[in-house]
């Protein structure tokens, strides 16, 4: 092999997704500030819709005196005593309704915003226009919305059932209570975290004048593909994300000796570290997206498939594997 096969043979290496998810949204900041925007807007009516919610319910029963009262005494009785008290005059009918209803109304919002979002993000992302329409990308977070939901409510009703299992005899088995409930809080929550992240890959992968069956089937097949590269960059983003609240913590951990002499200022700040982390894990999420992109192109129907607006004008046309 001569010295110019083998730099052939180098330059012709295909780029790291990672580095290519990266510099994607990097090169293109709205790509970050449109997720910012639907995701913190989607926090915002979610907080105002259970503040909402909340007085409505509680207002006429005028107990914000005896909840401070109770807060105060940190006597996890008596807490317990008054939301057993504040249960009993709502009744169980509004209390079932209230949480059911809200959170189902929640995952709705978040579905709206979610697609709006997701559409906008997916478009500028993808090199051709191809990408799914918004009705197909709408009934993807539909379903993730709606997976949401009703996985709480499935935690719920076992957590609920489980409970009731264990306070059976004249004196509660909190053993038996832990051990029915954490196998349910991992199988759920693992149902949860794997069709979610189907969807959520469905979304980016759909081609235009799919619909989201279609869609769906694209991003199992995609990842079928790939499978040890997909988990290798998710984990490389999860290690990010670990690194980036572990320095969020640890800012609030040495700083909280500022609780004592200023606790406005310290709760400031909480405030701007977790704003600051939130928008970083935002960031670190579309970079996710965009380096899946850049993973599946090559795999994927150079004629239709997924193809990213990373750093195609960054290296020769004969480098890069990705239009």
């Amino acid at each position: 092999m001569t010295t110019n096969d083998a730099w052939q043979g180098k330059t012709s290496k295909p780029p790291n997704p990672i580095t290519q998810g990266l510099r994607a949204v990097t090169r293109d900041p709205a790509i970050f500030l449109v997720e910012i925007l639907w995701r913190w807007s989607f926090a915002i009516v979610a907080c105002l819709l259970v503040v909402g919610i909340g007085l409505m319910l509680l207002g006429p029963l005028h107990i914000g005196h005896r909840w401070d009262t109770a807060v105060s005494s940190r006597d996890p009785q008596r807490v317990a005593q008054l939301i057993v008290a504040v249960v009993l005059l709502l009744g169980i009918k509004v209390i079932m309704i209230a949480v059911i209803g809200v959170p189902l109304a929640i995952a709705l919002i978040w579905s709206i915003l979610s697609a709006l979002g997701r559409f906008v993000t997916v478009k500028r992302l993808r090199a051709s226009p191809t990408s799914l329409r918004f009705r197909s990308i709408f009934a993807l977070q539909l379903l993730r919305g709606f997976l949401g939901w009703f996985s709480f409510v499935l935690l719920l009703t076992a957590m609920i059932g489980e409970m009731l299992i264990a306070t059976r005899a004249p004196q509660p088995d909190l053993l038996l209570y832990y051990l029915m409930m954490m196998p349910s809080v991992v199988l759920i929550s693992a149902f949860w975290l794997t069709v979610n992240w189907y969807l959520s890959l469905a979304a980016i992968f759909g081609r235009e004048g799919q619909s989201f069956r279609g869609a769906l089937r694209q991003a199992r097949q995609t990842v079928r593909q790939q499978r040890s590269d997909f988990a290798g960059t998710g984990f490389v983003f999860l290690l990010f994300r670990v690194i980036v609240l572990l320095i969020a913590t640890a800012i609030c951990g040495l700083t909280s000796g500022m609780v004592g002499s200023s606790p406005q200022s310290y709760f400031t700040l909480l405030i701007i570290v977790s704003l600051a982390y939130l928008a970083v894990a935002d960031f670190l999420y579309m970079a996710r997206m965009a380096a899946y992109l850049a993973l599946a192109a090559a795999h994927v129907d150079p004629a239709a498939g997924p193809k990213l607006v990373a750093t195609s004008s960054a290296l020769p046309v004969e480098n890069t594997p990705i239009v």
